[in-house]
């Protein structure tokens, strides 16, 4: 009597691995906690960033309209009462400005502590901006003129990077957007315009804490001076909505937000 074959064994299954550097949406944070989504934040930010960038354009605009109130007022052809009724509309405008950036600022530091959370989730460790430190960032980055928001920003653009693996180190070598730099460049060649001519604390260049006198001096006299630094300030905004717009898509592959 013949010996019965043994059974025939499937082949191994291949391997099912995925590639490198993907991370399935929460997947990861089975483990180290949940993503965060920041979709629905960026839409309402890029949207706030935009209105701002308007708002701009609309006091550059306006402080042209009002040079030749200004000369009048300086050579006594107008009353300061009637010179404070020109300032009206650039008042306003100046008041809406200052409204938005609350909104703005507020969204701002719930957007960048959801990615320095999602960050901790994808094992991007150390971190020198953790969740909490980026809002004193947000909060008094100012004070620094921008630069240690450089620094943060710089870090947020390296760890939302969706081709390093989770846990990976490496993510501290990636590059940086050149977005970043241009915007802090433009940010500080805009204030010191600004402050070379004694300006400071306005929408546009003009101050809005000053008396009227000094304010008409300034529409007068350094109105050239206001458009370069205002200008410089528009460039500055519209290079940081398209930092955010495209760090956010970057962030969002990272963590497979849909």
């Amino acid at each position: 009597m013949s010996a019965v074959p043994p059974p025939h064994l499937p082949p191994p299954p291949p391997n099912m691995s995925p590639p490198p550097g993907y991370v399935a949406y929460g997947g990861y944070g089975s483990v180290q906690g949940n993503f965060q989504r920041i979709g629905g934040l960026t839409k309402w930010l890029v949207a706030l960033l935009g209105i701002t960038l308007v708002v701009q354009v609309v006091t550059l605009l306006v402080q042209f309209t009002l040079r030749d109130a200004a000369r009048d007022f300086l050579d006594d052809s107008i009353s300061s009462s009637q010179f404070d009724d020109k300032l009206g509309l650039y008042l306003g405008v100046a008041l809406l400005a200052a409204a938005i950036s609350i909104s703005q600022a507020v969204i701002l530091i719930i957007w960048t502590y959801r990615l320095a959370k999602n960050h901790a989730v994808l094992g991007r460790q150390p971190q020198a901006f953790s969740a909490g430190k980026t809002i004193a960032v947000n909060l008094l980055g100012g004070c620094t003129l921008g630069i240690l928001n450089f620094f943060m920003w710089r870090e947020l653009w390296r760890a939302s990077d969706p081709e390093t693996a989770p846990g990976d180190p490496s993510w501290k070598q990636r590059t940086v957007s050149p977005l970043v730099g241009l915007n802090l460049g433009l940010s500080l060649a805009g204030i010191a315009a600004g402050v070379s001519l004694g300006l400071s604390g306005s929408v546009g260049g003009v101050r809005t804490t000053v008396s009227t006198k000094d304010l008409a001096e300034n529409l007068d006299d350094k109105l050239l001076f206001i458009a370069a630094s205002g200008l410089l300030s528009l460039a500055a905004s519209a290079v940081f909505i398209l930092f955010v717009r495209q760090l956010s898509a970057r962030h969002m592959r990272a963590t497979r937000e849909s």
